[in-house]
């Protein structure tokens, strides 16, 4: 009967310790979401053409770890844009019909 409670104990520990992993994970503090909110926004309309509206969802960290931010611009066209540690655009992923790039900033990012 001890060995069970001490199984049982030790499931609940393993279980607890993953559950607190997992929700450290998700939250992002309010400042540094508000930041990558506004440094998406900065970059989409700086690097494309024709946009006319940006609605952004709360940032979340990916499963590998990066930050990450969705949403879409003129009301159709879906985006996920990346993050490095120091909230630099790493990458981009545009939807179908996503605004075209400036021609100036095919090559490199636009500030």
């Amino acid at each position: 009967m001890h060995k069970h409670k001490i199984i049982y104990s030790l499931i609940c520990i393993i279980i607890l310790i993953l559950l607190g992993g997992c929700v450290a994970q998700v939250n992002i503090d309010n400042v540094i979401a508000s930041d990558i909110k506004e440094i998406a926004t900065s970059y989409i309309e700086n690097n494309y053409e024709s946009i006319e509206s940006i609605k952004l969802d709360e940032p979340y960290r990916g499963q590998m770890g990066s930050l990450t931010v969705d949403g879409t611009v003129n009301g159709n066209a879906g985006f996920s844009i990346s993050f490095d540690e120091n909230l630099n655009v790493s990458g981009i992923a545009e939807d179908e019909g996503f605004p075209e790039e400036k021609k100036k900033c095919r090559k490199q990012f636009c500030e």
